[in-house]
């Protein structure tokens, strides 16, 4: 064999090798390059995931804290109470954070015995009236003090709550029925501000 042809075929093996070597590392390369591409997809999709899973837990705290906000909130109440001096109906001024402040107020002034709650309580601001549920001894409180007492407790009731939540209306009812008073007066549907 010449020197001239084996340095020829040397060179051609050696071309062989590199191109079988290159179109395997290519191919090597080409698969890694597609499983690196799928794994980064993978990993783009968890993080989207996570970031969207993030975003409601954020949301969830914000809602959490806007509730908690609207709990501690302090609002000025107008407290309508009798005068115990004057036996006139009066009001004052009283920081409060929710309605059951201002039922507790209320107790404090006479207004309402320690045995009265309140059952349910709602307001619908677009339409500016409010539902009021309480327990039968509130309705007892109510019926127990005559006609003149009745419209006392219930126009301090009734007034005190119009006035500091800014509504137009409010239904008053004992355990979910119409209040009755001891008069016949039944307060079905929505009550204004009294006069007294």
């Amino acid at each position: 064999m010449s020197r001239k042809r084996y340095i020829f075929i040397c060179k051609a093996m050696v071309l062989s090798m590199t191109f079988f070597l290159l179109s395997g590392c290519g191919k090597d390369a080409s698969e890694n390059t597609n499983a690196e591409i799928e794994e980064t997809r993978e990993q783009e999709e968890m993080s989207e995931t996570e970031l969207k899973e993030d975003q409601t837990d954020v949301e969830q705290e914000e809602i959490v804290s806007t509730t908690q906000n609207a709990d501690t909130e302090v609002m000025n109440a107008t407290i309508y109470y009798v005068d115990a001096d004057t036996a006139e109906i009066v009001t004052k001024t009283a920081e409060v954070k929710n309605e059951k402040d201002i039922w507790n107020i209320l107790k404090e002034e006479g207004v309402l015995s320690e045995d009265c709650e309140i059952l349910n309580f709602k307001i619908n601001e677009a339409e500016k009236k409010i539902d009021l549920d309480f327990n039968s001894a509130t309705g007892e409180r109510i019926r127990s003090m005559g006609t003149t007492g009745e419209t006392e407790i219930i126009g301090c009731i009734v007034n005190t709550y119009l006035d500091t939540y800014g509504c137009d209306g409010i239904r008053l009812t004992e355990e979910g029925n119409v209040l009755q008073t001891s008069s016949g007066a039944n307060f079905d549907g929505y009550s204004g501000k009294i006069t007294f």
